[in-house]
């Protein structure tokens, strides 16, 4: 189960602050895409809709990307 929205992670995620390494290739691209957006526009507003993305990208992508989730929500539990 994915955290919330609200999690810091997600925002950490896509400022570029979260590194893999990720074993999924397809989360791999969208990590250094949605990373690029975020540098390009780091407005509060996109980066609420940058958070929405991956939200959505994990979420429509749970059973594949596991060990990717693990690898970004996890540390912080070690």
């Amino acid at each position: 189960m994915l955290p919330p929205k609200t999690h810091p992670r997600w925002k950490a995620l896509v400022l570029g602050k979260v590194k893999g390494p990720f074993s999924l290739l397809a989360t791999q691209f969208f990590i250094t895409r949605v990373t690029t957006r975020a540098r390009i526009d780091s407005s509060a507003e996109n980066i609420e809709q940058l958070i929405d993305q991956a939200y959505s990208f994990f979420s429509k992508n749970e059973a594949l990307a596991r060990n990717d989730i693990r690898a970004i929500f996890e540390p912080e539990v070690r």
